[in-house]
């Protein structure tokens, strides 16, 4: 949803030799690999052109941002930047540039390279749009000096100083080209792409000039000298490989599924098993309706999709009943969420809703049907899933329409061929699942019009004009407190006109991991820190 982004800058001839030498040293005391799985291919590791999460997993480790967050305190960190002025009126902030900071090309950064990396997202079309509307209230970036760089806003956005902060910064001679390589992958963070093989693996290496080597508060972290990315799409597979040790740490859905999954003795000697709860905004699960579709241009028919679904039963039979029940995009007990209703499933209403929608079964062959433009048509649409995982849970879900008269076809794909259809708006529906996104939230990326074109992140096509007034207004509040209330309506409205089947969201995250790892604790509050791991000495 909101990509969390990274670091870079540096100085004369003779201090630079200094720079370098000591920043070689302090590379050579990091050691070992780190092994983890994906389980797609990102397809594209170009940050300008990746729209997944399993891209951003990997340019995590590879690219940096003018500050960072403290993974404790949420407070911001000096990164690329030392240090920064922000304008009393918030209308403007300068930021000092360390000046040592190189590229993975080897080009030392410069102010222009800074310049560079917002106004692309700018001044050219072909550039991610569902990342382009953070960029909105960047009015002009300019360099001050070869150490020094102002960004104006343009409005009150409260996003403006994170955008600002968080932007990866790419080298504008890699970038600034007509013809966008798909996995060219050049950034100033602590590694480097060392090779990329297409459904198999990716790989990275420790970028010996990394600045942060030389940062006080950055020299704790990223501590292996390799990386590894496996791409490994099924699920037994990955489990299996982490057994025998062939991958380092991986991730569990729920504690049942960890528990019967790393149940042996050797298991036990050999793996480190986690169930942690932190800050992080939790990933959710829903099902997207292409509102362009005749059959859920109704919102009657879309809340009767809600109602008939046995939420509880799934969670209960498939999840252990490890996952909160949704309604909206938010639980109805927390910040955003207060007045979404907690969901309650009631099939007779929802037959009362279908029928006032003007479905019925009109040849009694079961299934509901309709006149739309002089034709009948039947209540029968396709679901599209990429996650095999999850295969039970939509079959079950699936029984659950069919004893209303809704045929639900199920349709496994794979998951870039997924993104193309989803991309391209020629799906009836599809299942997925947002990550947390940011612990203050923007939902004009999901949710107003403006975000309803090819490519953007609101592609189920909704379209309210009291929700985008309501984002509209929200968006220019500084004022945390009323921008929540705000946004509170805009989530209830979301919620009562159901675009998505929402579905669930985690609790808690589970984790397991070979024992070979030192790390400070088993989360911070705002991430799991994997960067601040080491293997044992």
């Amino acid at each position: 949803m909101e990509p969390m982004n990274q670091n870079i800058f540096f100085l004369p001839i003779l201090i630079l030799f200094l720079c370098i030498h000591f920043t070689s040293f302090a590379a050579k005391n990091r050691s070992g690999q780190l092994r983890m799985v994906l389980s797609e291919d990102p397809e594209i590791l170009n940050p300008l052109l990746s729209t997944s999460d399993y891209a951003v997993d990997v340019q995590t480790w590879a690219c940096d941002s003018l500050l960072k967050r403290d993974l404790d305190t949420y407070a911001w960190q000096g990164s690329i930047a030392e240090k920064w002025e922000l304008s009393k009126d918030n209308s403007s902030v300068i930021f000092h540039l360390r000046d040592n900071v190189f590229f993975h090309n080897g080009e030392k950064l410069k102010a222009e390279d800074i310049q560079f990396s917002f106004d692309i997202y700018k001044k050219n079309a072909s550039i991610n749009s569902s990342v382009a509307a953070y960029f909105d209230g960047i009015d002009a970036v300019e360099v001050l000096s070869p150490l020094k760089i102002k960004i104006t806003f343009k409005n009150s956005y409260f996003k403006n100083f994170e955008v600002a902060a968080t932007n990866w910064i790419l080298p504008k001679a890699v970038y600034d080209v007509k013809n966008q390589q798909p996995n060219q992958l050049v950034c100033a963070g602590p590694y480097q792409l060392d090779g990329y093989e297409k459904g198999k693996k990716v790989s990275l290496r420790l970028f010996e000039k990394y600045f942060g080597f030389n940062v006080n508060h950055l020299k704790g972290i990223n501590n292996f000298q390799n990386i590894d990315f496996q791409i490994i799409k099924d699920e037994g597979v990955r489990v299996d490989k982490l057994k025998k040790s062939e991958i380092d740490f991986l991730e569990f859905p729920n504690a049942d599924f960890l528990e019967r999954k790393l149940s042996s003795d050797v298991v036990q000697k050999t793996l480190v098993k986690v169930k942690i709860e932190n800050k992080i905004p939790k990933a959710w699960s829903f099902i997207g309706w292409n509102l362009a579709k005749p059959i859920f241009a109704d919102h009657n028919v879309r809340k009767a999709l809600n109602l008939l679904v046995n939420k509880e039963e799934i969670n209960k039979v498939f999840f252990d009943s490890q996952l909160s029940v949704i309604n909206g995009p938010f639980l109805h007990n927390q910040e955003y969420g207060a007045k979404i209703k907690p969901f309650v499933r009631d099939a007779k209403a929802a037959t009362t809703l279908l029928k006032k929608a003007g479905w019925g079964d009109s040849n009694k062959d079961g299934i509901l049907d309709k006149m739309i433009d002089g034709v009948r048509v039947d209540f029968k649409f396709v679901l599209t899933y990429a996650n095999k995982d999850f295969e039970k849970v939509w079959q079950f879900l699936r029984e659950d329409y069919r004893n209303a008269g809704i045929d639900m076809e199920l349709k496994y794909q794979d998951f870039n061929l997924m993104m193309k259809a989803k991309s391209d708006l020629s799906f009836d529906a599809l299942a997925l699942s947002w990550a947390g996104g940011g612990v203050d939230p923007d939902p004009k990326q999901l949710w107003h019009s403006d975000s309803s074109v090819k490519g953007g992140s609101n592609f189920v096509g909704y379209k309210n004009v009291d929700v985008d007034k309501l984002i509209d207004s929200g968006r220019m509040t500084l004022d945390r407190k009323k921008r929540i209330g705000i946004f509170e309506k805009a989530y209830q409205m979301i919620s009562d006109d159901n675009p998505y089947l929402f579905l669930f969201m985690d609790k808690y995250n589970y984790y397991a991991h070979v024992n070979k790892f030192s790390k400070p604790k088993d989360t911070f509050n705002y991430g799991v820190g994997l960067n601040t791991w080491s293997v044992k000495k």
